[in-house]
């Protein structure tokens, strides 16, 4: 088994290899026959024989044996890699999940490295035990996968259930006080009533439902949030008729730029949940609309 480290900035360069091939993935679908041009395969093998040429190749499950001219990177992800003697690589050699052999004589310009089950700890405390900007990495690469799944789930619902959203937008813009009111209370009482319900047989069973319903109101509330951000942002640019998706969008990812300012961006986070919350448990989880209750006036009797 073979692995080149040279510090954290090294594997932070090769693991923005394995990013820049899953977008490859998603944006070329080419032939293994064709030459000088990106090589995609998913559960296939590729092979570039002698005198080919490609710009990249990228594998998800298959084995990539390259004997001919590849221009910049070969990427697999979950299979093996073969570079015979004539084989030439212009860029980096990345292998996660499987093996790389190498024949005598293969050319690889830039770095190689293999991580498997065998050297899988190694690669990662290379990364985590040189200096703390190794952990900031791996804390931005996590929060923008956990932005991208957030964006992914907040378009969803703001597609299929607009009704709810638009319900408790309405409600958090209209009763701001009341509807933190209601997050304060709902957070509040969470603890001690998943200990009340712990204390019986049948209330332990409840507990993952009580925790269920927090979840799913604490992305609702996120999404509804989100959404009146983002129409109050652009509104500031004069694009009033803008579409709910546009204001989701714009608004989500304003609160993830505001959420990496020290301290003010964890406050910012949690007084959105806590509104958002508040709006979802005030609007029964947007299915009814939050009114003020007024006393009726009193008639006078003639």
């Amino acid at each position: 088994m073979r692995i080149f480290q040279s510090g954290w900035r090294e594997n932070m360069r090769r693991i923005g290899v394995c990013l820049f091939g899953l977008i490859l993935l998603f944006c070329f679908v080419t032939e293994a026959s064709a030459e000088k041009k990106t090589i995609v395969k998913i559960n296939e093998n590729v092979h570039v024989a002698e005198g080919q040429w490609a710009r990249n190749v990228i594998s998800f499950g298959g084995q990539i044996t390259v004997s001919g001219t590849v221009q910049s990177h070969v990427v697999s992800v979950g299979g093996p890699i073969v570079l015979s003697r004539t084989a030439k690589v212009g860029g980096d050699v990345v292998c996660l999940g499987g093996v790389v052999v190498l024949g005598k004589g293969a050319q690889i310009a830039g770095t190689l490295t293999e991580i498997n089950s065998s050297n899988l700890s190694e690669a990662i405390s290379d990364v985590l035990n040189d200096n703390w900007e190794g952990w900031s990495w791996v804390f931005t690469i996590f929060s923008i996968l956990v932005f991208t799944g957030l964006l992914i789930l907040a378009l969803l619902i703001v597609t299929l259930i607009p009704k709810p959203v638009n319900l408790v937008v309405e409600a958090i813009e209209t009763h701001l006080l009341q509807v933190g009111l209601w997050g304060l209370l709902v957070l509040i009482l969470m603890v001690p009533l998943a200990v009340l319900l712990t204390i019986s047989v049948v209330g332990i069973v409840l507990v993952p439902l009580e925790l269920t319903l927090i979840a799913c109101a604490a992305l609702l509330g996120l999404v509804s949030i989100a959404r009146l951000i983002g129409s109050k942002l652009l509104a500031l640019f004069k694009k009033s008729n803008s579409r709910a998706l546009k204001e989701t969008f714009w608004g989500l990812f304003l609160l993830w730029i505001v959420g990496w300012i020290p301290v003010l961006g964890w406050m910012v986070k949690i007084l959105a949940l806590v509104v958002g919350i508040g709006g979802v448990f005030a609007t029964r989880f947007g299915t009814h609309p939050l009114t003020t209750s007024r006393p009726a006036a009193s008639q006078e009797t003639p």
